[in-house]
Order: structure tokens, then C-alpha cells, then sequence
């Protein structure tokens, strides 16, 4: 399995009602996020590649 490319420093916390666009992705929901796609990881969020992958 790959690393995971974490978006450092990104103090929003998405979430329902959070004013970005929600994609369910299988198992996980991403955010569309300033022309890119980030999926909530834990304690941080990861930059994805749209497919549902990080």
C-alpha cells in the first residue's frame, strides 16, 4: 500500500455541513477543496487522487 500524501497544515475540518462539495467514495467521503479532492484521515486530511485512493 502506498503512502498517504497528507495535506500539512490544513486547519479546516470537513465534515457534514462544511461548505465543500461531498463525494462518497466507497468506504470514505471526499471533499472537493480549491480544485482538489481531500479525504478526511484520522487526525488530518490526505490529498486524493479522485478514484478514492490517497
Amino acid at each position: 500500500m502506498a503512502a498517504h500524501k497528507e495535506h500539512a497544515g490544513h486547519a479546516h475540518r470537513h465534515g457534514k455541513d462544511c461548505g465543500h462539495t461531498a463525494v462518497q467514495h466507497g468506504d470514505h467521503t471526499d471533499y472537493m477543496h480549491d480544485g482538489h479532492v481531500h479525504r478526511v484521515h484520522g487526525d488530518h486530511v490526505d490529498e486524493c487522487d479522485g478514484r478514492g485512493k490517497s
